[in-house]
Parts: structure tokens; sequence; C-alpha cells
């Protein structure tokens, strides 16, 4: 992985200054998992591998697909998927894109080691663990940390096709490899195009995968457009609802869907 990321003096001066006040502190202490921030990885311009520690979270369960809600500025929180990275049982991971000025963009540009992190969770969000079948993974950039998570099943995501709605292929493609799970490398990753025709082949490739396979599992998530389009055609291609696991992140216009 790429060095310790630098972070922004301007990103850490306003992280300060979004500090809670002493009603928000009490709130953390009850509510709230303080962890340390125990390194930044750039892996890319616009991806950052947060690793939280904490001697808590060996006593807190967690199962892949679970979410955390980490605190991004004042009292405001977003969600994440974290993920083990096999440094022990102290710590989690989270993977993170930075897109547009968000209070989790301005965090993930401004975090750095050794920073108070507050977490809400692990709590249950998708039941990656259960899947126990032939699976078609369908994300976006805010889906990395769900597939890593997968990849972290007793089955490993071995037998998963991964499909990507992305910005910028080949950034995604340097992310992936960086993570270091073999199977994620060979995603299909779909440059988006405006008015959404570049869902048109994924649509078709789902349709196949339908058709040839009844059993199959889907993992649906990211935009909740795309999502909303993808499932249609599935079920279209005769797929059943119980067949897919679906957790929408963002919709343009909105924030903090999950």
């Amino acid at each position: 992985m790429n060095p310790t990321a630098s972070t922004s003096p301007a990103l850490r001066e306003s992280a300060r200054r979004d500090e809670p006040g002493l009603i928000g502190q009490a709130v953390l202490r009850l509510m709230a998992l303080e962890t340390r921030v125990d390194a930044v990885h750039a892996l890319s311009p616009r991806f950052r591998l947060v690793s939280l520690r904490s001697e808590a979270l060996r006593r807190i369960a967690h199962a892949p697909g679970d979410k955390v809600q980490v605190r991004v500025a004042g009292m405001a929180f977003r969600t994440f998927t974290p993920f083990r990275l096999g440094e022990g049982d102290d710590s989690l991971a989270l993977l993170g894109w930075l897109q547009g000025s968000a209070p989790a963009a301005r965090w993930l540009g401004g975090v750095a080691p050794g920073d108070r992190c507050h977490v809400l969770g692990p709590r249950r969000s998708m039941d990656l663990a259960a899947i126990d079948r032939s699976t078609v993974f369908i994300g976006d950039e805010t889906s990395l940390g769900l597939a890593l998570a997968l990849c972290g099943t007793p089955l490993g995501g071995l037998d998963t096709h991964f499909i990507f709605e992305v910005d910028d292929a080949a950034e995604v493609r340097s992310v992936l490899e960086a993570a270091g799970r073999g199977m994620l490398q060979h995603a299909w990753l779909v440059e988006r195009r405006p008015g959404g025709d570049h869902l048109d082949e994924v649509e078709a490739t789902l349709a196949r995968y339908a058709g040839a396979d009844s059993y199959r599992q889907y993992v649906l998530s990211g935009q909740a457009r795309t999502i909303q389009r993808l499932q249609r055609g599935l079920k279209a291609a005769g797929a059943k609802p119980s067949q897919m696991l679906v957790k929408a992140y963002w919709a343009p216009g909105k924030v903090a869907l999950d």
C-alpha cells in the first residue's frame, strides 16, 4: 500500500472547529465508541483507507456486512462498511471515497494517525456471511468497502462476479489492486455516461446471469436510481426478490441514506 497519506492543514483546522460542545461530548461518551486512527493510506487521489483501533473492538461482535457510523463533523455521522485487515481483533478498516465537499469527504481529507474517531456500531446492515451460492455483486465507489467485507466471508467472494459503476475506471482499478484481494482485481468497471445508457450492457449481462442460473444471489448497493433500474431488469429476467440483497447508500440531492 502507499505510504501514510498527507492531510490538508485547512481540513484539520476545520475538524478542530467542528468539535462538539459540552452536551455533545457527554452524548458521545454515553453512546459512541472512541477509537484511534492507526493509519491512513492514500490508495489513489480520491480514496483513503483508514485503520481504526480500540481495545473495546475485541469485545464487540463484528460480522461481514455490518455498518459503522463515524462522526465526521460536530454531531454529524456518516455510514461506512468496515472490514478486517488481518491486523487483529482490535482493529477495523474503512475505505472511503472523497466525493465533493460533503462532511464525509472533508473528514477523509483531513483525518490523520492519532486522531480520535467516534463510532456508533458495528451494527447489522447486510448479512454477507449468509451467502452460500454463486453471487453477482453490483455497486459503485461507495460499495468498495462492502465488496472487501464480502471477500472476508468464509467463501471469500471466490464465486462472485463483481461489477462497479464508476466515474474513473483507471483510478478504481488501482484501488482494487492496492487492496490486494485477487478476485476484485478482475471486477468489471463500467464508466458512467450521461443519460445512464452505460447501464444497458449491465442490464443485459444480469439478464443472462438470471437466465443461466435461477439459484444465483445478487448484491446490489450504491446509488438508489441504479439499484432500482437493475432490480426491475432482474425481476423481468425471472430473478426473485428473495435472491437480492439490496442497500442504497446515496441518491442525487440526498445524504446519509443509510
